[in-house]
């Protein structure tokens, strides 16, 4: 049975293999994109999604402009947050939604939200009384981070909107010790659509000098922690969860508390991988 899919974002090159994945999903009825800022500033997050959209043939899909932040990952995804390559992919010509992310989440009270950036815009719909059948949130990690030792980058980016989501919003977290654990390598992005592969230079750079720098053999490629997350969203049980009782800190770290939280523990990466090939050579 379809299901109807909201995708809060950031993009960023992670995030464009995440809204690829759900758009050739026939599983779900993308019903729209709701922006935040992230990887870059808000500005460039909403045009992205608005030109991979239109990459896509999802023209279709509404895009809704959602909270401002200070952009903090450039040097991961580049100035643009597509590596430098956002102006390759086309214009979309539908105009954007509107700015009232609240109300297009009230006004789809039956879609799964996949919430892959700052939970900025979730934590203002849970705080104005929406509710979610199902949220499934990339984000955080159980004694790990990527932005300080324990914190990472999408709940420190706004560490009280985090909060809230774990206390109020039920949410399923996929967090990083799964998601760094699925790796598309090299042999993976010669695969898939080769504009999606276009956009990887900065990222692949990125983690090869990080890997470096940590003595890591981690193979080669990129880190898809948001697809990860979607592939959740599109077919319910592809990740296993444990609930763990958890909180968030001021620094945006997961941290051991009395708020019962569903996270994503583990995976069966190669029909995973297998599964996002295929989707995303279409």
């Amino acid at each position: 049975m379809v299901h109807k899919l909201i995708i809060d974002t950031d993009p960023g090159v992670d995030d464009a293999f995440a809204i690829a994945l759900a758009a050739h999903s026939p599983e779900v009825e993308l019903v729209g994109l709701t922006t935040v800022f992230g990887n870059v500033g808000l500005d460039h997050t909403t045009r992205n999604a608005q030109r991979l959209l239109a990459h896509l043939g999802r023209t279709d899909v509404p895009v809704v402009k959602g909270a401002e932040g200070p952009g903090g990952a450039s040097d991961v995804h580049g100035e643009d947050g597509l590596g430098g390559q956002a102006h390759t992919l086309p214009e979309n010509p539908r105009q954007l939604h509107g700015e009232d992310v609240t109300q297009f989440f009230a006004d789809h009270p039956d879609a799964v939200v996949a919430a892959i950036g700052p939970l900025t815009n979730i934590a203002k719909a849970i705080e104005a009384g929406v509710t979610f059948p199902r949220l499934i949130v990339m984000g955080g990690g159980l004694g790990i981070g990527n932005m300080t030792l324990r914190a990472e980058f999408n709940f420190w980016a706004d560490a009280k909107a985090a909060q809230t989501v774990i206390r109020k919003g039920n949410p399923i977290i996929v967090p990083l010790n799964l998601t760094q654990r699925c790796i598309a390598d090299t042999e993976f992005l010669s695969n898939v659509d080769p504009v999606l592969s276009n956009l990887t230079g900065t990222y692949r750079d990125y983690l090869k000098h990080h890997a470096e720098q940590n003595l890591s053999d981690r193979e080669e490629g990129i880190l898809v922690h948001d697809a990860v997350a979607v592939a959740e969203a599109i077919i319910p049980g592809t990740l296993s969860t444990r609930t763990h009782g958890l909180d968030i800190d001021d620094e945006g770290a997961l941290v051991t508390g009395n708020h019962q939280v569903e996270v994503a523990e583990d995976t069966d990466w190669p029909a995973l991988r297998a599964f996002m090939e295929q989707r995303l050579s279409v």
